[in-house]
């Protein structure tokens, strides 16, 4: 059956009705879900069943039975594995309808209906007893309820409750322990992801000042979820090494603690800025410490030979994360620091000082208060960072604004655009619909002391402004709703919709959108979509199926990612798919088929797009959301940091041709990319 629900439209602005399977959002969550990229990590799934034999083996050796509980099954596959290992009893309990279902029909493949029973239901709601879901307490828990914090999905709660209620005095858990790590660093290139610069012009002097309330805030407290291997080793310096600062006992063998801090006493390594604190895990996968699996870059990693990134596993699961430091604190070689490591049921959190003398302030999670880290996402707030972006539109006013010059500006969160003012703009108008941006917007305004810029909240409110006097229509464009490279095409929308009311002799830029796409060989990202098939020797077609079917009901074919974390090998050059003229009107559809030629022989499983924004006829006022550089053919490309491209992933083709469409319903404002088989 299908349904009509309320879904924003990022190209149009407006809440549109659209038709949609009345399971869409549960098939969504199996699509987003890491199931599958979590299945095609062979080191973790070999670790758990080695330490699974372990268990199960000392079980043995005791004289007792090995009855053991898997928490979260997922797909059934650490339970099957326990079977395979001579597991006497097994119980596995997912909450999840559609994945606990789909795991009892992979053990009924793989031939373990009769050896292991699924319960669909939390952990925390299984009983024991007579009549309960467990006629006794087991003996070896095996689970993974981790993320890149460790603890974001509840591990704590999970151990604690299954030591209490469902597990024997003394029981083993797979992983026995977990240990976090931190490093104190340096890296300007991190902090354009949380701190906002001063404007210069070209001859360094000031023209926009950052808000006091901005520059001293301390941030987003959510975790910046990364991977730390894809950062230049030459974007930071390192003020400590990796050091071992929370441990987390999961074998029960003492209390679980719900918030804690401890304090590292350290000496800095060299002269700098500490600016945020770099962390990753490890697990203590058995009983003995024989099998480690660790999530740190390869810089740190054990099994990095060389400080070679392709030599340790690749996973999206588990990436490291930045955390981002309170206040930057100056240090000099050899001086005395204290690390800060605290956590609460869910999250963590550092700070740094070089005092003992601590107060209540040292141990708080870091929270916005200045509404920018809300307004505005990491990416965002390195765009506006990104010098060379910047240049291009500096170089563009300075071009076209007179002292007589009105400027409507149709962005978010745009405060790049008061540079205007100083140029000797007569009059600036800035539409943002954006409540939080507005406000960011306005402290701006006011520090900075500009009287003549307005900032109105919705389209309606241009009728109170003479529009025949606006002159220069700008757009960056950029707008909180957009996912996708070219959801920024509202832009498009907006200006079309006052055109009739602007005088004929206006200026609009950018003046086209430029669609563009290269086929690339990634190394590892493909594996998010990509099918199992057999996952460590068992069949996994029921999973696959699961995956396809949520995939089409709730997936476009293209979804944004920030492309510079995941490598990819260039098979073609740069085609263009589309130019979208923003200066006229365009018939409906708007469509372009194509080709992408495939000059390496290497299999292609993706196509990445990216937007080009031509802010005039000037090359030079390109502003593109790509590659950085020219792409090489059989080279890695280098990606811009601070926006998502587009991909399109597929399963791997040895292929030398790939067909493609492109649809822009101009009327709907919808887009669609499709390669076609």
């Amino acid at each position: 059956m299908s349904i009509f629900v309320q879904k924003i439209n990022p190209l149009t602005g407006h809440n549109d009705w659209v038709i949609q399977n009345e399971d869409y959002d549960y098939h969504q969550e199996v699509a987003r879900s890491a199931f599958a990229d979590m299945l095609h990590d062979s080191e973790r799934n070999q670790l758990y069943e080695k330490a699974l034999k372990v268990a199960i083996d000392k079980m043995h050796s005791m004289g007792k039975q090995a009855y053991v509980l898997d928490i979260g099954t997922g797909t059934g596959l650490l339970s099957m594995m326990a079977a395979r290992n001579g597991a006497d009893k097994i119980t596995a309990c997912e909450a999840f309808k559609p994945m606990s279902q789909c795991a009892m029909n992979i053990l009924k493949l793989n031939g373990f209906s009769d050896k292991i029973k699924v319960i669909p239901k939390r952990s925390t709601e299984l009983t024991v007893g007579k009549d309960g879901d467990l006629a006794e307490k087991c003996n070896i828990l095996v689970t993974e309820v981790f993320d890149t914090e460790l603890i974001g999905e509840g591990a704590l709660s999970t151990f604690d409750h299954a030591h209490k209620f469902l597990l024997d005095k003394d029981s083993i858990v797979i992983p026995d322990n977990a240990t976090v790590f931190a490093q104190v660093v340096e890296c300007p290139l991190g902090q354009n992801w949380n701190k906002l610069k001063d404007i210069y012009n070209e001859d360094l002097e000031v023209l926009i000042r950052i808000p006091e309330s901005i520059k001293n805030c301390p941030g987003s407290a959510a975790v910046h979820d990364i991977q730390l291997s894809q950062l230049p080793l030459e974007s930071f310096n390192t003020f400590v090494p990796p050091t071992p600062v929370l441990r987390f006992d999961w074998s029960g063998k003492t209390p679980f603690v719900f918030e804690r801090s401890t304090i590292h006493t350290l000496k800095s390594l060299k002269h700098g800025k500490a600016q945020m604190v770099f962390m990753w895990w490890e697990l203590q996968m058995d009983i003995n410490a024989e099998h480690i699996l660790s999530c740190a870059p390869y810089w740190a990693h054990p099994k990095s030979k060389d400080r070679i990134t392709t030599d340790i596993p690749w996973r999206d699961h588990w990436m490291q994360a930045i955390y981002y430091l309170p206040q930057e604190l100056n240090l000099e070689e050899g001086q005395e620091i204290h690390l800060i490591s605290c956590h609460d049921e869910y999250s963590l959190w550092f700070n740094l000082t070089t005092t003992l003398k601590l107060t209540e302030v040292d141990y708080l999670n870091p929270i916005c208060q200045c509404g920018l880290h809300v307004a505005f996402s990491r990416t965002r707030i390195g765009q506006l960072n990104d010098a060379k972006r910047n240049k291009k539109y500096f170089k563009l006013f300075e071009e076209h604004i007179k002292p007589d010059s009105n400027i409507l500006f149709l962005s978010d969160g745009f405060h790049y655009g008061l540079v205007a003012s100083k140029l000797g703009a007569k009059q600036l108008y800035f539409l943002d619909t954006n409540l939080l941006s507005r406000r960011v917007l306005q402290e701006f305004i006011t520090y900075n002391e500009i009287s003549n810029a307005q900032i109105l909240e919705q389209a309606d409110d241009l009728k109170n402004i003479d529009l025949d006097n606006v002159n220069i229509v700008f757009g960056e464009p950029y707008f909180t709703s957009s996912i996708l490279p070219w959801d920024n095409l509202l832009f498009l929308y907006l200006s079309d919709n006052i055109r009739t009311l602007l005088s004929k002799n206006v200026k609009v830029f950018p003046k086209s959108c430029v669609i563009k796409a290269v086929a690339v060989h990634f190394d590892h990202l493909h594996k998010i979509r990509a099918p199992l098939g057999n996952c460590e020797g068992f069949l996994m077609k029921d999973f696959d199926n699961l995956i396809l079917e949520s995939s089409n009901i709730s997936d476009d074919n293209v979804e944004a990612q920030p492309l510079w974390e995941y490598p990819a090998t260039a098979l073609s050059q740069e085609v263009q798919i589309a130019e979208i003229n923003l200066l006229s009107k365009h018939k409906n559809p708007f469509e372009c088929r194509g080709s992408i030629d495939i000059k390496e022989n290497l299999p292609c499983n993706g196509v990445a797009l990216w937007a080009n924004w031509n802010l005039d006829d000037s090359p030079k006022r390109t502003v593109s959301t790509g590659p950085v550089g020219e792409i090489i053919l059989g080279k890695k490309i280098q990606w811009d940091m601070y926006t998502r491209q587009g991909v399109c992933l597929f399963s791997n083709k040895l292929s030398s041709r790939l067909e493609y469409n492109f649809t822009f319903d101009v009327n709907e404002g919808s887009i669609n990319f499709q390669m076609l088989t």
